[in-house]
């Protein structure tokens, strides 16, 4: 196995460990005016008799400007590694936490209550549903789900087989990323901790850890019954 740094690994998936809390928000500073939103079209519907997708009319849908992936500027300054609550939300005149009110807001317009989301650096897909334990629960995916599910599906431990499902470059990636997380933790002991966890899902994206939005993968994954609409693809970039 590439790499020179003497990991562990997991039997199978774990929980991961979290400092966040519902509680843990910055409250609001003001009303919140977000930029222009993308607009992208919903999923066509899917009988399930066929292997085609039908698509009926239905009004498009609007990202949300914290989410949405564009050229050239990001609304939403986030190190993917660190918890949500260290991501700060970019406007032109100020820059501030992700709030309570920010994260309870839909994901998308109209709301939707499943999202997939994909990543050309991860061989796994991450869903997202509304969480209903949150603060900001809601019967469709908000905000705050979004965040907060790639944060803990990022967390989870990695397996020999997982890891052996990429090649020997991206290998080395990933223990060069993993050699780099866990000596950044502020403590010792945890630094320890994050040492003897070993490597997780998010070391897979290498050294780009920094979050650039989403973006509609407009064919879907129909070989995972994923429509047209339904798949959203994560966009990270180098520090």
């Amino acid at each position: 196995m590439p790499g020179h740094h003497r990991v562990r690994f997991a039997d199978g998936p774990s929980t991961p460990s979290s400092t966040y809390s519902d509680s843990s928000f910055a409250s609001s500073p003001g009303p919140y005016t977000p930029p222009a939103l993308y607009a992208a079209p919903l999923p066509g519907k899917y009988y399930g008799a066929s292997p085609s997708y039908y698509p009926v009319p239905l009004p498009q849908v609007d990202f949300h400007p914290v989410l949405v992936h564009t050229i050239g500027g990001i609304a939403l300054s986030w190190d993917v590694t660190q918890p949500v609550e260290s991501a700060t939300i970019q406007t032109p005149s100020a820059q501030y936490p992700v709030t309570a009110r920010v994260a309870a807001e839909p994901a998308t317009t109209p709301p939707v209550s499943t999202i997939t989301v994909v990543c050309e650096h991860l061989p796994w897909t991450i869903t997202v549903v509304p969480r209903p334990d949150a603060r900001w629960a809601a019967p469709y995916v908000t905000a705050g789900d979004v965040l907060h599910t790639l944060y803990r599906a990022l967390r989870l431990a990695v397996t020999v087989a997982e890891l052996n499902t990429v090649d020997a470059a991206h290998q080395q990636r990933i223990h060069d990323a993993y050699g780099v997380r866990w000596p950044r933790a502020a403590r010792p002991d945890a630094r320890e901790a994050e040492r003897a966890k070993g490597i997780k899902r998010v070391d897979f994206l290498g050294d780009a850890r920094v979050f650039r939005g989403l973006s509609l993968v407009p064919e879907g994954i129909p070989a995972k019954g994923l429509p047209p609409g339904a798949v959203w693809r994560l966009h990270v970039a180098r520090p």
